[in-house]
Order: C-alpha cells, then sequence, then structure tokens
C-alpha cells in the first residue's frame, strides 16, 4: 500500500502541471513544437520539479479553498482534493519552501531572470487566469531566514518552510526528463513524416488521380518503397553474371551476355509474379504480420505486377534476340514450351489496358473479369513454358507453381471458408435512404467489430460471381437490426437553416425503433451505376424475405491503419466525408485504457436522412447517450456526442478542414499529440493530407492516417 500510495503520489506531482495552458515563457502550452526549438520544461526543469514534488502538500488557506484535479481521472486516477492557485498564491510556507527547493535544486548559472519569469507564470498554476503570486521569486527566498532541515511529512499541514525528500525529487525529476525527451523524440519523427513520408512526390494530389486520371501520385514514403523495389531488382538483374569465354555453347560474348541476363530477368518475373499474387490476396497473411492496409498492399501488388511483367518482356526480348542471331529462331519457335512462354508475355502484358484506373472506377465488374482472365492465362501459360521445357528438372517448376497455389488457395480455399463464416446464403433488406444513398442490413451474420465485407448478390446478375467491398458498421456500436416498424420523427422548422439559397437540416432525428431482429451487420452504400444502381431498382420489389446476398467478411485489420491511442499521441481527431462514416464508427468508443486523450468527429455530409440512419443506429443501443444534439454552431456544423466522442455535422456544407486542423491541433484540447485520421472523397482526402503535412512542418505533434479502399 505504501508504494502504491507513492506511486499515486510522484503521478500526482507529474500530471500535476500538464493542465497547464501557458509555459513559462508566456506562451499558449502544447503547441505542437516541442522538441523542434521549443522545449517543455527545460531550461528549468529543477523549478518545475520542485512545484510537482510539494504541489500536493496540503496548505492551510484562510478561505479554506480547494479544486478538484480534473487529469486525475482522465489518466484512470483518484479525483484528488488539490489547493487553488489562489491557495498557492497566498500562503507563505509553501511559497518559502517551494523558493528554497528552487534555490538548492537548480544549478547556479541558470539566470535570475528565467527563475523569476518561471515563478511569476507557474507558483501559482498554469490557468490562463490566475492570481500572481503574493511575493516575488527573491521576496519569498528572502524571507527563509534560518536554513530549513526538516523533510515535510505529506500526511500534515504545512506550517513552515520544509524540504522535500531526495527520493522523491529525484523520482518526479526523472519522469519530467523522460517526458521531454520522448516528446522530443516524437515531434522529431512527426516533422520526418511531414517532409519525407506523407506527402505526394510532387504536387498536391494522392487521392485525386492524376495524369490525365490514368494515375495516382504516391506519397514519398511510397514512393521510396517503390524506388527500392526497381533498384533492387535492376541491380540483381546485372550484377554477378560470371562471363566464362571461349565458351563451345556460345558464338560471341554477346551471345552469352544476352543468355545469361535473358534466364536472369525470367527468373526474377517468375518471382516478382509470386509476390504480386500475393500481395492481391484478400487473405494475404502479410495482412496480419505487418500493420500496412490491404490498400497499400494493392499498391505493392501494382508496382510489383508492371516489374514482372517488364522483366518477362526483356526475358522474351532477349531469348528472341539471340535466337535470331545464332539462326535458331524457327526451329525453337516450333516446340510448344516456346510458344507457351511466348503467350504468357502477351497475357501479362494485356493486363495493363484493362487495368487503368479509369476502368477500374468505371467498369469494376470488366476490369475484375479482365484481369482475372489474362493474370491466370498468364500463370498457366509461364507453368507450361518451364514444365515443357525442363519437365520437373533442376526446381525451376517452383517458381511457376507457387503462384498458381497461391490463388487457389485464396479464391478456392479461404474465400469460400470465409462466406461459410458469414452465414451462406442470407436474405438482405435493401432500403433507400434518399437520392444517393442505400441501406443494406443483413441478419443473422455474426457478430463483426468493422472493416469490411464483400457482398455478392446472386440473383441481380448472371455474373454471380461479382462482388464488391463495403464498409461494414460494427455491431459494437450498432447492437442489432431494427425492424420495420421503427420510425424517425421529421425534423420540425425551426431546425431548419438557410445554406446558400436552400434549407438543410441540422436536427437530431428521434426514433422508436425496436430492435427485435437478430444481430447481423449494417452496410451504408452510395449510389452509383452497375450493382448500386441495381440495387436501388430492386429496393422497392423486394419482398418481405430480402434479396439472397453472400457475405465474406473481413476484420478492421485490412483497411484500418493504426489509429489506437498511444502515449505519444493520446488524442484522436477524425474527419469523415458521406459515407465514409460507416468506417470509422468503430473507433469512436475509446479502449479501456489508461492513455489520456479524447476523440472528436467532424462528419460532413450531403443530405439529412443519412445522418439520422446513423443515429438511428446508435440510439437503438446505446439510447440516451449514443447520439445527443447539444448546439448548432453555425459554420461549424452542429454539436453532438456520441458514444463519448464529440461530434460536429455538418449537412449540405462542407467543412474547412485546413481551419478545423488548425483550431484543434494548434490552439485547441488535442494540441498534446493527436493522430488524424480521414475517411472520404478523394479531393477532401488530399485536402487533410497537405494540411496535416504544414501543420507538421511547423512541429504540431501529428500523424496521418487515411481510411481509404483502393483496389
Amino acid at each position: 500500500m505504501k508504494t502504491a500510495a507513492m506511486t499515486l503520489a510522484v503521478l500526482a506531482a507529474v500530471i500535476g502541471p500538464a493542465d497547464a495552458a501557458k509555459d513559462f515563457f508566456g506562451r499558449v502550452a502544447r503547441q505542437g513544437t516541442v522538441g523542434l526549438g521549443q522545449e517543455q520544461y527545460a531550461p528549468v526543469t529543477c523549478a518545475y520539479a520542485c512545484r510537482s514534488s510539494i504541489a500536493g502538500w496540503m496548505l492551510d488557506c484562510p478561505d479554506a479553498e480547494h479544486h478538484d484535479h480534473g487529469h486525475g481521472e482522465s489518466r484512470g486516477m483518484m479525483m484528488m482534493a488539490m489547493p487553488s492557485p489562489a491557495c498557492y498564491a497566498s500562503n507563505d510556507p509553501f511559497l518559502t519552501s517551494l523558493a528554497w527547493c528552487i534555490k538548492t535544486r537548480c544549478p547556479e548559472d541558470i539566470p535570475n531572470s528565467l527563475l523569476e519569469r518561471y515563478w511569476e507564470m507557474n507558483a501559482a498554476g498554469r490557468k490562463d487566469v490566475q492570481p500572481l503570486p503574493k511575493y516575488s521569486y527573491q521576496d519569498a527566498l528572502a524571507r527563509v531566514t534560518t536554513p530549513p532541515t526538516a523533510v515535510h511529512n505529506s500526511s500534515l499541514v504545512l506550517n513552515s518552510t520544509e524540504l522535500v525528500s531526495d527520493f522523491f525529487y529525484s523520482m518526479v525529476y526523472g519522469s519530467l526528463e523522460g517526458i521531454e525527451i520522448n516528446i522530443s523524440l516524437c515531434n522529431q519523427y512527426t516533422k520526418f513524416y511531414a517532409h519525407v513520408i506523407d506527402p505526394p512526390v510532387f504536387g498536391s494530389r494522392h487521392a485525386v488521380p492524376t495524369f490525365f486520371g490514368l494515375g495516382i501520385v504516391p506519397t514519398r514514403g511510397q514512393a521510396l518503397f517503390i524506388f527500392y523495389i526497381w533498384t533492387l531488382n535492376i541491380i540483381l538483374s546485372a550484377v554477378n553474371h560470371v562471363i566464362t569465354w571461349p565458351n563451345l555453347w556460345f558464338d560471341t560474348i554477346e551471345d552469352e551476355v544476352l543468355e545469361w541476363v535473358g534466364n536472369r530477368v525470367g527468373m526474377l518475373s517468375f518471382a516478382n509474379l509470386i509476390l504480386a499474387v500475393l500481395f492481391s490476396s484478400r487473405n494475404n497473411i502479410l495482412l496480419y504480420l505487418t500493420t500496412w492496409t490491404r490498400s497499400t498492399f494493392v499498391l505493392v501488388h501494382r508496382w510489383t505486377a508492371v516489374i514482372s511483367i517488364i522483366q518477362a518482356i526483356l526475358h522474351t526480348a532477349l531469348y528472341i534476340k539471340l535466337q535470331v542471331s545464332t539462326a535458331s529462331l524457327p526451329a525453337e519457335a516450333a516446340y510448344p514450351y516456346w510458344y507457351w512462354g511466348l503467350i504468357g508475355t502477351i497475357a501479362l502484358v494485356l493486363i495493363v489496358p484493362g487495368s487503368l484506373l479509369p476502368i477500374r472506377q468505371r467498369a469494376y465488374e470488366f476490369f475484375l473479369a479482365w484481369h482475372l482472365v489474362f493474370a491466370l492465362l498468364s500463370m498457366i501459360a509461364c507453368f507450361l513454358h518451364i514444365y515443357l521445357r525442363y519437365r520437373w528438372q533442376w526446381g525451376y517448376e517452383i517458381r511457376t507453381v507457387v503462384p498458381l497455389a497461391l490463388f487457389g488457395l485464396d479464391w478456392f480455399l479461404l474465400r469460400p471458408l470465409r462466406l461459410l463464416r458469414g452465414g451462406l446464403v442470407r436474405r438482405a433488406r435493401i432500403e433507400v435512404v434518399d437520392d444517393d444513398y442505400l441501406r443494406v442490413d443483413v441478419p443473422g451474420v455474426p457478430a463483426a467489430v468493422g472493416g469490411h465485407a464483400y457482398l455478392y448478390f446472386p440473383t441481380l446478375s448472371w455474373r454471380v460471381w461479382e462482388n464488391h467491398p463495403f464498409s461494414v458498421v460494427p455491431l459494437s456500436v450498432a447492437g442489432g437490426l431494427p425492424s420495420k416498424n421503427g420510425s424517425a420523427t421529421p425534423p420540425s422548422s425551426k431546425d431548419l437553416e438557410e445554406d446558400g439559397g436552400r434549407k438543410v437540416t441540422t436536427a437530431v432525428a428521434t426514433t422508436t425503433t425496436s430492435f427485435s431482429s437478430p444481430p447481423g451487420i449494417v452496410f451504408f452504400i452510395r449510389r452509383r451505376s452497375g450493382l448500386t444502381a441495381r440495387l436501388a431498382r430492386r429496393a422497392a420489389a423486394l419482398s418481405p424475405r430480402g434479396l439472397p446476398v453472400l457475405v465474406e467478411l473481413y476484420g478492421s485489420q485490412q483497411t484500418t491503419t493504426v489509429t489506437r491511442p498511444s502515449p505519444a499521441y493520446p488524442n484522436l481527431l477524425i474527419l469523415a466525408g458521406g459515407v465514409g462514416i460507416t468506417a470509422v464508427l468503430a473507433l469512436l468508443e475509446r479502449p479501456r485504457t489508461t492513455t489520456p486523450g479524447v476523440t472528436k468527429l467532424y462528419w460532413g455530409v450531403r443530405t439529412v436522412p443519412l445522418v439520422q440512419a446513423v443515429e438511428e443506429l446508435l440510439l437503438g443501443q446505446h439510447h440516451s447517450h449514443a447520439a445527443t444534439a447539444e448546439e448548432d454552431l453555425g459554420g461549424r456544423g452542429r454539436k453532438t456526442r456520441w458514444l463519448g466522442a464529440e461530434v460536429r455535422v455538418s449537412v449540405g456544407k462542407r467543412f474547412n478542414f485546413p481551419e478545423v486542423l488548425e483550431a484543434e491541433l494548434v490552439s485547441g484540447e488535442m494540441a498534446g499529440g493527436t493522430t488524424v485520421l480521414v475517411c472520404g472523397p478523394p479531393g477532401m482526402a488530399d485536402e487533410v493530407r497537405l494540411a496535416v503535412v504544414a501543420l507538421g512542418r511547423r512541429g504540431a505533434a501529428v500523424r496521418l492516417a487515411e481510411e481509404r479502399f483502393g483496389w
């Protein structure tokens, strides 16, 4: 018990100054520049340690005024009654004990002006508005006429100048010094990410397509990895070729070089094909061994596949040149291994035009079919190329069997197992939320905690294999599916506000929805062409039993980057746009942890019904505290609380995200280290990325995470 009490005392001492609004130079505290030109406690860490060591001592103040130390609760500690700033500022024993501690603990070379400045800003506390100490530092020190010798007993009221124990002071000083060092390193890493990792390689676009809509500009971090892959392959293609001359197999040295380089790039093409298939797999084991998202692996898949294709072309071209120079081409071309190799190369090349970004975005079904046909043909052709040339000799065939095995494992074993986990054929209820959005309820699916699922609607088209990924509303948030007797109260006229000449609502829907249906999963889907358009057309004609659906369910590790609170980044700021809200709802409930911090959500949405539909789900399980309207903030949206998170919703009007980030991360309560998670349209994602990068370069303690599912 004594050890526990000592630990709490140390924590109280260290946490004591943490609710500061200004530092000892009078600047707003936690500006995000700690470790990048600004220090949190230095050069007077000793003074901070002195005050933190005695901040919890009981004082005899005339007004007996105390206040609760709020940060204790947020860090999992008991609420502690602490003296008020007025008490600290007027209590003689406290001021003289603090002054004596500073004199004896601080180095002699610290200028008196810094100590006086510290004293003025911090002796009474670190709040924006507080009284000045009734004595200056030198005046308080002059009142100590006899050096104290007694170490204070913290169970007694302080009534004279007393000492802090050496052991306790050293623990507090070490804690403050550790905070200084670690936050400094954290912010240096932040600036590194802001310059080297997060920005686009060039320009201002990353999520928004460029090059006439044909491609995506990678971030600098992604570009470095892509450059590494290319450099490694170029080096491996070129080094350590041993030329033996004269040689009975070759007429010239050039012919020998052509064959060795051709063989090398052919083997590397097979190796990269294995990686390309692995990275494209939905059940890629690396998803569980790394913190990379599936979108990241898809990006690496594309670049690895491009390298494999280029190497296949080089292999074919070099061998054709060699066979032309030796006049052996007609004879070699008659062998099955030769034309199957050519078929494999052509199939790889034909993958490219059908995989261009405009086709992927506008004709996903065509892209998927084209991609699969030629990818499978290329793998089969590569296998036959090697098998017909070498049969089962020397292990060359292993490089061609592995991609086929990975493809078969993913498509014909693991995906069916996930479909079985989802209950095979379920019945989906389709509801038109408004002209932009659909809601899909699938009862009976085992519990999920977010992530995404691929949905198959086999009765919507003859292409029964077609499937699309959608974000799952987590069951921990939704709780269950509303029965059809639920209803939402329409907004009243007083809840409407003008926005550019049209009326938009910022009301919170009240609902009488009952939850009698079995648990399941919920999707909110943006209506586009293709499958989603067919779903919208079928919604009105559906029977009460719903539409047959197969659910291939995946967890959040495939889409969500690391966004859990940490000591360095305790706060989470979520910026969502439209239906992107479904991917982030699971993060509104902070995990049970001792890490302090807050979670906030800014959600810009086009229409009111989607807001009402989401709030209906939240109200369904958590009733009174899940979604509660607090105030309308005008241009900053309507302020609400969902699942313990502070939420601002703007309907029909976009947030100015650079201003939001500036307000929250520089001068707001999230300035102490924040992860910014963005999930929304490409233009919004790029706007947020550039704003976060700019703040990071200025020294804000911030990291960026983007929730985006790409293919």
